[in-house]
């Protein structure tokens, strides 16, 4: 089963988030996060962790993300800088990170 995403209208933050179909896991976006800086060069910052939820921040000039885990709705990322541009390089390199996720899996 491919990991995939779902683009999702957050009205009460007024942001874009993808949501990760088929990734809900507690440590998840520590994996992702690994894998933005491997192939993009993002830098990722200390990890926040709730009591239901978990937050890595990663950025790279000025794209600056948000990899959240809630226990609720599971894995999901978004842009800090909720631009049309952004939005748009953010799925592209969501894309491809899932490409190379999947290709993992499925060669495990």
């Amino acid at each position: 089963m491919d990991i995939r995403y779902s683009k999702y209208t957050n009205k009460a933050y007024n942001r874009l988030e993808f949501w990760l179909i088929n990734w809900d896991y507690i440590d998840g976006n520590d994996y992702l996060a690994k894998l933005f800086s491997e192939e993009y060069g993002f830098v990722i910052e200390e990890k926040i962790d709730g009591w239901w939820y978990s937050i890595i921040r990663i950025h790279l000039n000025n794209s600056k993300y948000e990899l959240l885990w809630h226990e609720d709705t599971g894995n999901a990322i978004y842009c800090l800088n909720q631009t049309e541009e952004e939005n748009d390089l953010l799925q592209h390199r969501l894309e491809r990170i899932l490409s190379i996720l999947n290709a993992r899996i499925r060669n495990s």
